[in-house]
């Protein structure tokens, strides 16, 4: 079981200078560099941060209830690489100019965190970067129902926080919930969870330094989240017959 930080435990509010060090002292661009060059469908979100009274939020959309995917769920913009994509970050910025009219040229690119496996074999790049807080989302319906922010902060706090045990990968794994005090244009309650959670979790706990308030499973590592997520990108190429796996591995 991962650390737990102490639940009376405020994060004090970094500056914008603070932030922009701690998230390039874990930037990931070189992830992939050195590792097999492998033919995977790849696919990048945004992190937009703004401040707000002097406090670091976060922007997240609920996806449109009648995509195939993922529909009715809390995501960060973003999307699958396109082939006139100049590189991943591109294709973040270009997915979150189509969902929520963010005029790629306001967005302060600060780093890259590292990759995640998404659901159906996507290997995910978050990008961070801050917008404006005067910022008004225009969500385009087909893709996005609504946006919303809340504090980073949130998704280290216990508060308004659940949690469920089961595999992935054949492997123990602790999926997170947060419950926001925001409805859908529907009126259904928000709650993010799965993959984008995970993303929210790594970031905060990169710009506040310190673990969340609640049990986190082996697959977090708040000061080296690099090594858990090079085991995992090893792993699902083992898996999935992109690598041959070595005698006496256990991915």
């Amino acid at each position: 079981m991962a650390e737990l930080a102490s639940t009376s435990e405020i994060p004090k509010h970094p500056t914008k200078d603070e932030i922009c060090q701690s998230l390039l002292a874990h930037d990931a661009s070189t992830f992939f560099e050195g590792k097999p060059a492998v033919d995977i469908p790849r696919a990048a979100v945004l992190i937009p941060l703004f401040f707000k009274n002097e406090e670091l939020h976060v922007l997240l959309t609920v996806r449109s209830q009648h995509l195939n995917t993922h529909g009715g769920e809390v995501a960060f913009p973003g999307g699958k690489e396109d082939e006139t994509d100049v590189d991943i970050v591109e294709t973040a910025l270009r997915e979150a100019e189509e969902e929520i009219g963010l005029p790629q040229d306001q967005v302060e690119v600060i780093s890259k965190v590292v990759p995640s496996i998404a659901k159906y074999g996507i290997v995910v790049t978050p990008i961070v970067g801050f917008i404006s807080e005067d910022f008004v989302p225009q969500p385009n319906p087909d893709e996005v129902e609504c946006a919303f922010s809340v504090p980073l902060a949130d998704f280290l706090s216990d508060e308004n926080h659940t949690l469920q045990r089961g595999t992935w990968q054949d492997r123990p794994w602790i999926m997170h919930f947060f419950h926001h005090p925001h409805t859908t244009n529907a009126g259904k309650k928000i709650v993010t969870w799965g993959l984008t959670a995970h993303m929210a979790m790594v970031v905060a706990s990169m710009i506040y330094k310190r673990p969340p308030n609640f049990e986190t499973d082996k697959g977090f590592n708040w000061e080296n989240p690099t090594k858990p997520a090079e085991e995992t990108y090893f792993r699902f190429l083992s898996r999935n017959g992109y690598l041959e796996p070595q005698e006496g591995s256990k991915l």
